[in-house]
């Protein structure tokens, strides 16, 4: 996971990327988001994706804080590879939730539903 500064995350909004992504908004002091941070990681080592994984702390960026609104932490979004958000998820969730918002983003296509089942 590559944490984004402010700048980085709204050129990575606006300008084209031939890879869909995943964001995870947080802040420095938030004991939820250090738990669904470590969630996302395990999803990330559980599968090959083609979905490049970012965080943000809204510590150090309030223009994004602003721009989407967000009022809590953590919350998560994904966007697909044409760069239209396709998910957005606020509060803890777990594991399940944070690998079907990755599997609906990534190129590879499954079916999410026999993974989440587990086979």
């Amino acid at each position: 996971m590559h944490d984004l500064d402010e700048a980085a995350v709204f050129k990575r909004l606006y300008e084209p990327s031939p890879r869909a992504f995943f964001l995870l908004f947080y802040t420095t002091h938030c004991s939820q988001c250090k738990i669904a941070r470590a969630r996302i990681e395990r999803v990330m080592q559980n599968g090959t994706f083609e979905v490049d994984f970012f965080t943000c702390n809204l510590d150090d960026a309030p223009r994004v804080s602003e721009h989407f609104g967000i009022r809590s932490v953590p919350v998560c979004m994904t966007y697909n590879k044409k760069g239209e958000q396709h998910r957005v998820e606020y509060a803890l969730k777990s594991e399940a939730v944070y690998e079907s918002m990755v599997l609906g983003v990534n190129a590879q296509k499954g079916d999410p539903k026999s993974r989440l089942l587990g086979f």
